[in-house]
């Protein structure tokens, strides 16, 4: 039996491979777009090819997430993850040898498997081996791990491709992810003997699974490309229309499937439902914001792309101070109220900002930004706390995939609904701020929304396994 110094080290160790991972999967997603002009130029292609480096990983790594959700929960949670590490790690390997553009999406394809394999798996490890009184403070450090993946994302890869090559955006990942690899070998529990038989004989739904793949993957291609090729364009409409009927064909598979891959009877408790609708809605703002407020700062602020940078990392830092002391709240304070004053307040500043756009100087801009972190700071990780404890024991995996395929689709919507509203022609001009004005004001109508969400969560939710249970390391388990 493990000393409490030991399980203690345990913990963090856990932690720390779920932030790490969290820090990677978004990084990835966001250090190689500064890299895009000079790998088009490396290989000599055109901008639309070469964005199909970024494409890919974000089809696969969005699309997958409900399949390997469910496998974490059929095969364990230490084998998805472990396979996520080491799926990343060869693909990001792969990524820095290319020698041709093909091979590159390939190997970006791969990277964007093990990227949905960490994320799928990420947020049900922790409240799976973690006492409950501390998951609100390690889903905090892993939100953060993420915000600070966003953050050093753009100013990493820029100065790696300035200063060596594009080649070391993929490679700076290998020895990293070989170390989180030893680490998920030697610290996350291996569960299978205290897992059902049951669940890991019990069929496999394929067919759910290509039908939830191909349907998400048309979803979000034509979420990404909509402005592309314009919003109703016959290849937009055409790949909503198919990605609604696929997803439909889906819902009803479940429904009679045995062993569906997405288990609705998550949703049958209203409160974790109410917890996901929050989920969307809060991230449509989150994901319009960051895609609005730079356009609004070069064109209608005139501000230099540098400037843009250094000024929207003040959300970042902000967010990156609150998020493990707001987790740390939600482990003494209901989450779901956390949550609701959070998107009361988001959606006030929201409003707010959207009447002071006109203001001149930057003072409006850097307190909406560190009003808007303070917000989403104590949403984001108190929400991925009461999101994963409504979930039972042993459909955490399953749960985490729901969970992180809702926040991508928010994301996606989110830029797809503010590129709507803001880019009518008037609003295109350097100095007019109406399609800004109106993007703002529906951003505070979405939060609204996610607020009400937020007063239907009030349950806290139980763990239904002992952390006694469970061995906290390999060597541990060989002992019990």
């Amino acid at each position: 039996m493990p000393s409490p110094s030991e399980r203690h080290a345990a913990f963090r160790w856990i932690v720390i491979t779920v932030a790490f991972g969290a820090f990677m999967s978004k990084l990835d997603s966001y250090i190689v777009n500064i890299s895009l002009p000079t790998i088009a130029a490396r290989f000599n292609v055109t901008t639309a090819e070469v964005s199909r480096v970024v494409l890919v990983y974000l089809l696969v790594s969005t699309s997958t997430l409900l399949l390997f959700g469910k496998l974490g929960d059929r095969f364990g949670l230490r084998k998805v993850f472990f396979l996520g590490y080491l799926l990343f790690t060869i693909g990001s390997l792969l990524c820095g040898v290319a020698l041709s553009l093909e091979m590159l999406i390939l190997s970006r394809f791969v990277q964007g498997i093990g990227c949905a394999m960490l994320t799928a798996i990420a947020f049900a490890v922790i409240p799976r081996f973690l006492p409950h009184e501390v998951t609100g403070w390690a889903f905090g450090i892993a939100a953060t791990g993420a915000a600070l993946g966003i953050a050093v994302g753009a100013p990493a890869g820029g100065i790696i491709t300035g200063f060596l090559s594009w080649r070391w955006v993929f490679l700076v990942n290998v020895p990293f992810g070989i170390f989180a690899m030893y680490a998920v070998n030697r610290y996350i529990p291996d569960e299978d003997r205290s897992r059902s038989r049951n669940l890991r004989k019990a069929g496999f739904d394929i067919l759910g699974a290509g039908l939830s793949f191909a349907g998400l993957a048309l979803l979000v291609y034509g979420l990404n490309t909509g402005r592309e090729f314009g919003w109703t364009s016959p290849r937009i409409m055409g790949c909503f229309a198919l990605a609604l009927g696929l997803l439909a064909a889906f819902l009803i598979r479940e429904i009679k499937c045995d062993e569906p891959l997405l288990d609705l009877k998550l949703f049958r408790k209203f409160r974790f439902s109410a917890a996901v609708a929050s989920t969307l809605f809060a991230y449509m703002l989150l994901a319009g914001n960051s895609f609005l407020l730079p356009f609004y700062l070069e064109l209608g602020k005139g501000l230099p792309t540098v400037t843009v940078g250094l000024v929207l990392m003040i959300y970042s830092v902000i967010y990156m101070a609150v998020g493990p002391w707001a987790g740390r709240i939600s482990d003494r304070v209901s989450p779901s109220v956390l949550c609701g004053f959070a998107m009361l307040s988001a959606g006030l500043c929201s409003f707010v900002f959207a009447f002071t756009l006109a203001a001149p100087g930057l003072l409006a801009v850097v307190v909406f930004l560190m009003w808007i972190a303070l917000s989403f700071g104590f949403f984001i990780s108190p929400n991925n706390n009461q999101v994963m404890s409504l979930a039972p024991a042993e459909r955490q995996g399953s749960a985490s995939g729901v969970f992180n395929t809702i926040n991508s689709l928010g994301l996606a919507l989110g830029v797809c609904f503010f590129e709507m509203i803001m880019s009518r022609p008037s609003a295109l001009q350097p100095r007019s701020l109406t399609g800004y004005r109106d993007a703002y004001i529906f951003g505070g109508i979405v939060c609204i929304v996610a607020f009400f969400f937020s007063l239907l969560v009030n349950h806290r939710g139980k763990r239904t396994m002992t952390n006694d249970q469970i061995p906290m390391t390999k060597e541990t388990n060989n002992t019990q």
